[in-house]
């Protein structure tokens, strides 16, 4: 009877993974803060020793208050994900949160075997979760190099997106389809050129590209958006001669923060650019020992000269900027958070 019921065993199990592919009944909770998991052990411990309902009424009003805390935050954030070689920005609004995604990342692998798991599924996605995230209102593409998007196609199967912005043709690209083939009849594609507006919770004002192009670097899909204030611009790795074309379609364009162009090669993020838009602060977003030895020490010492702060997710992580309730800049690096008042 043993390969009898063996079988039937691997029946049920078929079924359930089934079931599981599905996501039905599944609930993103979020991380729990380590007070809150103290809170909770203890309120159970009581309950279970006493089984007074008391305990079991305020041990659910606890659950349901920390749920709502995770999924109604009271700060958004503009988030550069330690993706490594490569650029995943994430922005989300506060309460009533909206979640956008500028790139994905993505593994560059020159020849070498890719690997079995993606490398969203080890770091964007469980950061994800653990903000209790379960879909994403709009992913906006740069561009078609892998550090960009190399992970679109396994966040397309694993989330729900509702909206895919891109730069006008991009979409004709066949590397490009080949990424969301069969992943996106449930997501509206959206292409975009300088000047239009992309009016969601946040409002994205369009910076580049001109005219429709292949994905090229050339062809980076430029945002500039504000949030409390600040004005934000993501120019993906777009070359000089694309940064001097806005400036020419945008001459009075300011900027506190901004995502320093092709992660801080000497090909991007002109002199001119930079005096032009007076950024505040930017940021790097550059793998650890990357093979580009980005960012470029021309790059750096620009910076330097120009007296523009800067920040690199080589040496400090994951790089945060909340608003709301109140705003600063945090990293994470080895597992502390350091905080950048201003």
């Amino acid at each position: 009877l043993a390969a009898f019921f063996e079988k039937i065993l691997e029946a049920a199990e078929g079924m359930l993974a089934n079931v599981a592919k599905t996501g039905f009944g599944q609930l993103i909770y979020g991380q729990v803060k380590a007070w809150q998991l103290a809170l909770l052990f203890v309120l159970t411990f009581l309950y279970l020793i006493t089984r007074k309902k008391k305990y079991r009424h305020i041990l659910a009003a606890v659950y349901l208050l920390i749920f709502v805390s995770i999924h109604f935050p009271l700060e958004g954030q503009v988030s550069f994900i330690d993706v490594g070689q490569g650029d995943s920005i994430l922005l989300t609004t506060p309460i009533r949160r909206q979640v956008y995604l500028i790139d994905t990342g993505g593994q560059l692998t020159f020849g070498k075997k890719k690997q079995s798991q993606p490398q969203i599924d080890r770091i964007t996605i469980p950061l994800l979760k653990a903000q209790g995230i379960s879909q994403i209102d709009g992913v906006f593409v740069s561009h078609q190099d892998a550090d960009h998007v190399g992970d679109l196609g396994p966040l397309l199967e694993e989330m729900p997106v509702k909206r895919l912005y891109m730069g006008a043709g991009l979409i004709q690209n066949p590397s490009f389809r080949a990424r969301i083939a069969g992943r996106v009849e449930k997501t509206k594609l959206v292409e975009l050129k300088a000047g239009m507006e992309v009016k969601e919770a946040i409002n994205f004002q369009v910076l580049h590209p001109e005219v429709a192009g292949k994905g090229e670097n050339k062809d980076s899909l430029s945002l500039n958006c504000r949030l409390a204030g600040k004005s934000w611009a993501f120019t993906g790795d777009l070359d000089q001669a694309g940064e001097e074309a806005i400036i020419k379609k945008f001459p009075d364009l300011k900027i506190d923060y901004f995502k320093l162009g092709h992660h801080g090669s000497d090909t991007s993020s002109s002199t001119v650019f930079l005096r032009a838009i007076q950024p505040k602060l930017v940021f790097i977003s550059a793998g650890r020992n990357n093979r580009y030895h980005h960012p470029k020490p021309e790059t750096l010492a620009k910076l330097h000269q120009l007296g523009i702060p800067y920040l690199n997710t080589q040496t400090e992580g994951m790089i945060s900027w909340h608003y709301g309730i109140r705003q600063y800049f945090s990293s994470f690096l080895e597992g502390r958070r350091v905080c950048y008042h201003y």
